[in-house]
């Protein structure tokens, strides 16, 4: 059958599932489903692409120019489209093609055509349109300003805004900004050292950037507040300002960090377009100059690589959206300013959202999302506004909010993966805003509600968000915003394959009695802000972190970063002799199942490929064979965790758990114990061969906050300790199973755990275990619960009170419940994201 990718159909969404009859787990040794630079082209194989009109992708090469043709016909004579001398390996056609097979070639400089490649245009492929480059440059108004608020809209914005708290906040913050001494170019210099040429170079970045970001802040509040106010004491500031960094060093040391280099490019280029009528011919020139330098650095050094890469983080988190203002803030000034604006508008049709396929979810996890909301929310609507297309079409936009529900829900830690994931104890208030935003666009009842109460979990105002204020002071009432849906109709489960998440919890509308379970098995792999933790999991209760990935990143790069807190050490997963998972992207994961029910939800994660790498030439090979990891929840307090695993030689396994607080075992009852600040959770671990048992409160990479980092109060922050269990095998084999029966209770009063009749069987309350411990025989779990009749197995048949649930297939995984007097039976077999299937096609 076909598993609905939420349980709770929020909307018609199909993503390329694919129902496979049986399991997926064996290695691909294949190229990565997202290596980190494109080796294949897109569209490809007679597929249909996402949209009609396609975006065309290809491999690229430094410092070439390609050209592309389009047809109906093989030999390139019937409905030819055709275009030289593009500067990147992007072509958008801009034109809407007719239903049937169509093929193409692309060629670099003077080299042979490509061998040709071929896709089908359905009458039911969707539609998006837009327009070519000329008509959005011929939309962008002669007259200045025309990025913050075009000139003919001041007037209507003044007055609608004048009672705004939003305008209120930006006016005080500019009026403090007046009393500012104007910045030193010195400032840029680092005024401390490291003790290597690796710690000078990071430091030097953080100062770059922080006077850099320091520079646009201040310019556009000027610039904001004067649009607002028509206070001329805002452009005399501006102008001192402005003034000031043209005269510094494009090159010099603001130019060390790329934040920095690009918030003083936007935050000038925003100021001279904002007070473009105050400032003379030689004034502005001066500072177009600047501009100018910084932003053409920025086009020369992404055209035929940002196109390729599979994360050019920075880029998409802030810095495209910083050239796009400058683009626009300085076409038809500045004749460059129209081809950098045409490579954001191509590169962003063919591949935005960047981070992300359409399920909602975001690979580079919850933290770095931040970096990116403002960005996705803002050059999706410039270029709305210049074409009249909707740029926010994918379906990504409409899910992904239900994403953060599960994923940090108000009030709470957010599930901890990918850097930073532990940083925020619970949403802050631009996650607030950034939802609202989406709650009114597509008039979203979950996202009114996520906004709302994250809102209320900061006991503050949406007012109160700087991030989307100016959004908000723009639209004023011509959006509405929805009425927020019933939380008790939101579930308590939800998975995410295309992004490789999956969530669990009791309550997560009311994080103080949340039982929260995240795991993480993603084809995207550890690239990016992403981590080695390919089929691991991290346990949260009452919004406070309990079984976490541990560590810390003082900066990328770092020799604790990259052996603790990136590497599968650090987190709760599996290690084979001693290894973790390589960082390459083709060391991936995904989710097979998921089934969600009133008491129990499941789901399995596959990292069969995460402990080898051949993506960039690396070869590397573990020889893990098979990683199939089983999560169940048993609401309302245990969890379950059942390993299978297997290798092309005798391997020592290692299972591993992670704790802030403390961690206590006893070996000879298999029993681990930990707390939190509001609960503590009793761990049994069996295991199909001895284990050995090894707790520690010590790194075995140190680590130093050597770049001085501070938290949300402006203070230092201090690396401390943590606590890392080792469930290592005494000896080594090809197969092994762990079983881990988990309890969270805020009291800690755990059900006793009782062992059966045979092996791997136990009872823990009214529930029953029962997980195959044999490794030499086939694995499976199953639990039920005589009292309510409730029951899950992994494969083969489902008995419950006597009565047998034989379903489709029998390897499929099945679910029964008996909800209000009424029976609910699911199953599912492996379904397959899009993006693995023609791996597992050609393995």
């Amino acid at each position: 059958m076909r598993h609905v990718i939420f349980w709770f159909c929020f909307l018609s969404l199909e993503i390329g599932l694919v129902n496979a009859q049986t399991n997926f787990s064996k290695k691909t040794k294949a190229t990565a489903p997202y290596p980190k630079y494109r080796v294949w082209t897109s569209p490809s194989s007679g597929e249909e692409p996402r949209w009609n009109s396609p975006s065309f992708e290809w491999p690229s090469r430094k410092k070439s120019k390609y050209s592309i043709r389009v047809s109906t016909s093989r030999s390139f004579q019937v409905n030819l489209i055709e275009r030289t001398d593009l500067p990147y390996a992007i072509f958008n056609p801009h034109q809407v093609l007719q239903s049937g097979i169509w093929y193409w070639q692309h060629k670099i400089n003077a080299d042979a055509w490509s061998p040709i490649d071929s896709f089908t245009i359905k009458s039911t492929t969707p539609t998006f349109d837009a327009p070519a480059i000329n008509t959005v440059l011929a939309n962008i108004p002669v007259v200045h300003p025309r990025v913050l608020i075009q000139k003919k809209d001041i007037a209507t914005l003044r007055t609608t805004s004048k009672n705004l708290k939003e305008s209120n906040l930006i006016i005080e913050k500019a009026n403090l900004d007046l009393t500012q001494l104007l910045p030193d170019e010195s400032l840029a210099l680092p005024t401390f050292s490291g003790k290597d040429d690796f710690e000078n170079e990071k430091i030097a970045q953080n100062a770059s950037k922080v006077l850099g970001w320091r520079v646009h802040q201040a310019v556009l509040g000027f610039s904001q507040a004067y649009l607002l106010t028509g206070d001329e004491k805002y452009f005399i500031a501006a102008k001192k300002w402005m003034l000031q960094v043209a005269k510094w060093d494009p090159n010099g040391a603001t130019h060390t960090n790329n934040f920095g280099d690009a918030g003083i490019m936007s935050g000038l280029a925003v100021g001279v377009d904002s007070f473009w009528d105050l400032l003379s011919p030689d004034e502005r020139s001066l500072i177009m100059s600047h501009v100018a330098v910084r932003a053409d650095q920025f086009y020369k050094l992404w055209i035929g690589q940002v196109e390729s890469r599979s994360s050019s983080m920075h880029v998409w988190q802030h810095i495209m959206h910083h050239l796009l203002q400058t683009s626009l803030a300085l076409k038809g000034e500045l004749p460059a300013a129209s081809k950098w604006m045409e490579y954001i508008y191509e590169l962003w049709i063919a591949q935005s959202p960047k981070m992300a396929e359409e399920d909602g979810a975001w690979f580079n996890g919850t933290s770095y999302f931040g970096m990116n909301m403002l960005t996705l929310v803002d050059v999706s609507t410039i270029f709305k506004d210049l074409t009249g297309v909707d740029f926010m079409v994918s379906p990504w936009f409409k899910n992904n909010p239900r994403w953060l529900m599960y994923a940090f829900p108000p009030g709470s830690i957010a599930d901890g993966f990918s850097n930073d994931g532990d940083k925020h104890p619970r949403p802050p208030l631009n996650y607030a805003g950034y939802t609202d935003v989406l709650s009114k666009i597509f008039q979203d009842p979950y996202a009114a509600w996520y906004s709302k109460a994250v809102t209320n979990s900061l006991t503050k105002e949406l007012s109160d968000d700087q991030d989307f204020s100016w959004f908000r002071i723009k639209t004023g009432s011509k959006l509405k915003t929805p009425m927020p849906v019933d939380e008790s109709v939101i579930p308590q489960a939800a998975v995410f394959p295309e992004g490789g998440v999956a969530y669990m919890h009791t309550t997560v509308q009311h994080e103080a009695n949340d039982l929260m379970l995240s795991l993480r098995s993603s084809p995207f792999g550890p690239m990016g802000h992403a981590h080695a933790d390919q089929n691991t999991f991290n346990i949260a209760y009452g919004g406070k972190r309990l079984f976490n990935n541990t560590g810390y990143r003082p900066a990328m790069g770092d020799p604790h970063f990259l052996d603790w807190y990136k590497h599968t050490r650090g987190h709760n997963g599996i290690l084979i002799d001693g290894q973790g998972q390589p960082f390459n992207a083709s060391a991936y994961g995904w989710i097979p199942r998921f089934l969600h029910g009133k008491d129990i939800s499941y789901a399995v994660g596959d990292a069969s490929n995460a402990y080898a790498a051949f993506d960039e030439g690396q070869k590397i090979d573990y020889g893990m064979k098979t990683f199939r990891r089983h999560y169940i929840m048993l609401r309302p307090s245990i969890i379950i965790i059942y390993d299978e695993l297997k290798a092309d030689h005798p391997a020592e396994w290692t299972w591993l758990l992670h704790n802030d607080k403390g961690l206590a075992v006893d070996e000879e009852t298999h029993c681990i114990t930990a707390e939190s600040e509001v609960a503590r959770s009793m761990v049994m671990l069996y295991s199909s061969a001895p284990i050995s048992y090894n707790i520690t409160d010590q790194f075995t990479i140190p680590v130093d906050n050597w770049t001085k980092k501070i938290d949300e109060e402006g203070d230092t922050i201090t690396f401390k300790n943590q606590w890392h269990f080792k469930g290592t095998s005494d000896q080594k084999s090809t197969d092994m199973r762990y079983l881990a029966i988990i309890q969270v209770k805020p009291d800690g009063s755990f059900e006793k755990i009782v062992p059966g009749s045979h092996t791997g069987l136990f009872a823990v309350g009214d529930w029953k275990v029962d997980a195959a411990l044999d490794a030499s025989k086939p694995a499976s779990i199953k639990v039920w619960n005589d009292k309510t009749g409730a029951g899950l197995v992994s494969n083969g048949p489902l008995m419950s009170r006597g009565k047998a649930f034989n379903g489709k297939q029998s390897e499929s995984s099945k679910l029964f419940e008996v909800i209000d007097n009424n029976e609910k039976f699911q199953e599912v077999v492996d379904e397959v994201p899009r993006v693995l299937k023609n791996l597992f096609q050609n393995r």
